[in-house]
C-alpha cells in the first residue's frame, strides 16, 4: 500500500510532501530529508471528520498527514485497527445509517419526555416535603397578591366550609389549609391548587355553587390534585423538559428552540390534561366512599361552565361549521387544551360514553 501526503516534524510548522508505504510488518513514511519505518501496530489513524485531512501518528513528535481518505480506512483496516472511532467514520460516511441514527436519537428524546420524565418526577415529588410543598404554596400565594386579594366572604362562611370539608377528608392524610380569596373578574369562579398542602377557593365559586355538596365535589378534585402532588409534578416536569432541550439544542439560537418546544409543549399539555382526568377520578371515588352520588360534581361542572358560556371551547363553534367540522375542532381543543374538554369531563362522570 503507497500514497502521498505531508510530513511534519513536530518541531516547526512547516510540512514536507512526503509518502507512505505500508505492509503487514511496518509502516514507513519517507520524505526529501529522510524516512520513519514504523512497526504496523505501533501506528494510529485518525477518525475521519469530513473532508478534513487525517494525521498518522506513532507516538512520537513528528507525524504523517494525507487527504486519502480511501488509502487510511484501508491503512486503518491492514492494521485490524477497528475500534468505535472506526465504525463511527464508517457510520459517518454512510448518510443512510447517519439518517437512522438521527431518527432513532430523536425518538428515544421524545420517548424519555413523555415517558421517562412523568416517571421520574411523580418518583421525585412524592418524596419532596411537606414543608417544601408549604413554603412553594406560600410563595406562590405571595406572588398572587395583585390577582387574589383578601375575601369578601363571613369568617363564619368561612370556616363553615372548611369546617364541612375536613369533615369529609380521610384521617389518615395530613389535611390542606382550605383559603379564601376575591379574585379579578377574569379569573371567575374558580379553585385552585397551590401544592400538597394547599388549595384556594375564589368567592365567586362560593357564591355560584349554592349547594354545598358541589363545592364538596370541586374541594374533591383539588384535594385529588394535592394527594397526587400534581403541582409539584408540574414544575418538576417543567425543569425536565428544560433540561432536556438545553442537551438537545446546545447553542441553537431562539428559532430552533422555538421549533424543537412546540411538540414538548404540547406534551406538557398533555401531562396537564392527564392529571385534570385523575383528580375528577379521585372526587367521584371519594364522592362515593362518603356516600354522596357523583352526579352534585357534574352538575358543579354544568354550573361553571354556564358561568364560562363566553370562552371559546369546544361547546361554542360557530354551528355554521358542518359536523365534520366541529368534530375536528372539537378534537383539536381536546389536543391542545390543557384541562379535558368540560362535556367529556361531565360524561366520564356519569358514566356515559363521550358523543
Amino acid at each position: 500500500m503507497q500514497f502521498q501526503g505531508t510530513y511534519f516534524d513536530g518541531i516547526t510548522s512547516a510540512g514536507q510532501t512526503a509518502q507512505l508505504t505500508a505492509d503487514a510488518r511496518s509502516v514507513c513514511v519517507s520524505w526529501s530529508g529522510g524516512e520513519q519505518v514504523i512497526g504496523t501496530q505501533d501506528i494510529r489513524v485518525e477518525a475521519a471528520l469530513g473532508s478534513v485531512p487525517r494525521r498518522v501518528s506513532w507516538g512520537a513528535d513528528d507525524y504523517f498527514i494525507s487527504e486519502d481518505h480511501t488509502a487510511l480506512d484501508a491503512l486503518a483496516q491492514f492494521r485490524g485497527d477497528r475500534g468505535l472511532s472506526f465504525w463511527v467514520s464508517r457510520l459517518e460516511a454512510n448518510f443512510s445509517g447517519v439518517a437512522v441514527a438521527v431518527m432513532f436519537t430523536l425518538a428515544t428524546l421524545v420517548l424519555f419526555g413523555l415517558y421517562g420524565i412523568p416517571r421520574i418526577t411523580a418518583s421525585i415529588a412524592h418524596q419532596l416535603p411537606l414543608t417544601v410543598s408549604a413554603q412553594m404554596a406560600q410563595s406562590t400565594m405571595t406572588n398572587l397578591t395583585p390577582l387574589l386579594q383578601e375575601s369578601e366572604l363571613t369568617e363564619s362562611r368561612q370556616q363553615q366550609l372548611r369546617l364541612y370539608f375536613s369533615e369529609h377528608e380521610r384521617t389518615d392524610v395530613p389535611a390542606v389549609d382550605v383559603h379564601f380569596r376575591r379574585a379579578r373578574s377574569f379569573v371567575g369562579p374558580n379553585a385552585l391548587t397551590l401544592s400538597g398542602t394547599t388549595v384556594v377557593f375564589t368567592d365567586a365559586i362560593v357564591e355560584l355553587l349554592q349547594n354545598d355538596q358541589q363545592l364538596l365535589a370541586v374541594f374533591l378534585h383539588e384535594l385529588g390534585h394535592a394527594r397526587m402532588r400534581h403541582v409539584e409534578q408540574t414544575l418538576l416536569q417543567s425543569a425536565g423538559w428544560a433540561v432536556l432541550l438545553t442537551f438537545i439544542t446546545g447553542d441553537i439560537g431562539g428559532v430552533g428552540e422555538l421549533a424543537l418546544t412546540l411538540p414538548f409543549a404540547i406534551g406538557q399539555s398533555a401531562y396537564t390534561r392527564e392529571f385534570e382526568r385523575q383528580a375528577d377520578a379521585f372526587a367521584v371515588a371519594e364522592l362515593q366512599r362518603l356516600g354522596i352520588d357523583p352526579e352534585v360534581f357534574a352538575q358543579a361542572l354544568e354550573e361553571l361552565e354556564r358561568s364560562h358560556e363566553d370562552e371559546f371551547d369546544a361547546e361554542s363553534v360557530d354551528t355554521e361549521h358542518s359536523d365534520a367540522s366541529r368534530e375536528v375542532h372539537r378534537r383539536l381543543l381536546e389536543y391542545l387544551a390543557s384541562h379535558p374538554i368540560t362535556a367529556d369531563r361531565i360524561a366520564a362522570i356519569r358514566g356515559v360514553p363521550s358523543s
